[in-house]
C-alpha cells in the first residue's frame, strides 16, 4: 500500500487529514542528518550548524499531490519568518523507483523553480533521514527548537489560512519566541592558570547564584571560581565590561 496520502484508502485519509499530532510530553534530541546532495544552498546544512535556529523539516516529493498543495504554506512561512530565525528544509524523498525520475537532481531543481521554493532542499534518495525520523507519510513535518530538540511532529496537507496552517504558524511563533543563552568563550593561559573569559550576548541572563562550570565533550565537568560573580550578585542581563573572567585553578 502506498504511503502517499493521496493514494491511501479512505480510512487512512481520515487519519492523515485529522489535526496534526498534539505536542509531545517532552522534547527529544533531533537525529543529525548527513545528506550530501543539496539545492538552494551553497553548502550542505547540518543540524549542529543550525543550533540557535528554529528548523522546520518537510518530508515531501514533487510527484505527491498533497505535498505540492502544501508548498504555498511553506513558501509563506519562509517569507515571513526567515529573518526571525526560521530555517525550512525540504527533505525530498522519492516514492517510486529511480526510473520514475524523482531521484534526478535536475527534476527536483525544476520542481523547486516551478513551485517558487527558495528554501534549502536535500535529496534523501535512500530515505536515510526519513528512516532516522520514523516518517511514514508524505508530506510530514518536524519542528526543531533552537537547542536541537524535536518539539512538534505532524503530517497531512494544509493550506494558507486554514486551521492546520494556523496551528503550525502558532508553533513556529512559539519556538521563535524562545531565546537560547549565548556566551562567547575565550580561553587564554596566564602563568600556571587558564583564564576563561565569558562575554554574554545582549539579553543573556547569567545566574550568578550558581557555581559556574564547564561541561567538556568527554562528559567531564570543570568547576570554576570567579572574582566577579558572587552569590549576592543574582541575575544580570547585559555583559559586564570587559566580560566575566572565570579562573581555572
Amino acid at each position: 500500500m502506498s504511503r502517499r496520502l493521496s493514494a491511501a484508502p479512505w480510512f487512512v485519509l481520515l487519519l492523515a487529514f485529522a489535526p496534526s499530532r498534539a505536542r509531545m510530553e517532552g522534547p527529544r534530541p533531533a537525529p543529525p542528518w548527513d545528506n550530501t546532495s543539496w539545492l538552494n544552498t551553497d553548502k550542505p546544512l547540518t543540524l549542529s550548524s543550525l543550533r540557535g535556529k528554529v528548523v522546520l523539516l518537510n518530508f515531501w516529493t514533487f510527484t505527491c499531490y498533497n505535498c505540492t498543495n502544501t508548498v504555498p504554506s511553506l513558501v509563506d512561512f519562509d517569507r515571513r519568518f526567515r529573518d526571525e530565525g526560521l530555517v525550512i528544509i525540504g527533505m525530498h524523498d522519492p516514492e517510486f523507483p529511480p526510473s520514475g525520475g524523482e531521484h534526478d537532481r535536475s527534476n527536483v531543481e525544476r520542481a523547486l523553480l516551478g513551485h517558487g521554493i527558495k528554501y534549502p532542499n536535500a535529496q534523501d534518495n535512500n530515505h536515510a533521514t526519513w528512516n532516522k525520523y520514523g516518517i511514514r507519510y508524505w508530506p510530514s513535518f518536524v519542528l526543531i527548537d533552537r537547542k536541537g530538540n524535536i518539539r512538534y511532529e505532524g503530517y497531512g496537507e494544509f493550506h494558507v489560512g486554514d486551521n492546520w496552517y494556523q496551528q503550525w504558524d502558532a508553533r513556529i511563533r512559539e519556538l521563535l519566541a524562545e531565546q537560547v543563552a549565548t556566551i562567547d568563550m575565550r580561553i587564554v593561559r596566564s602563568g600556571d592558570r587558564l583564564v576563561v573569559r565569558a562575554v554574554p550576548a545582549a539579553g543573556t541572563k547569567i545566574n550568578a547564584r550558581l557555581a559556574p562550570q564547564l561541561e567538556l565533550a568527554s562528559g567531564g565537568v570543570v568547576r570554576l571560581t570567579s572574582s566577579t560573580l558572587t552569590p549576592d550578585s543574582a541575575y544580570f542581563a547585559s555583559a559586564r565590561k570587559p566580560g566575566i573572567v572565570l579562573r581555572v585553578s
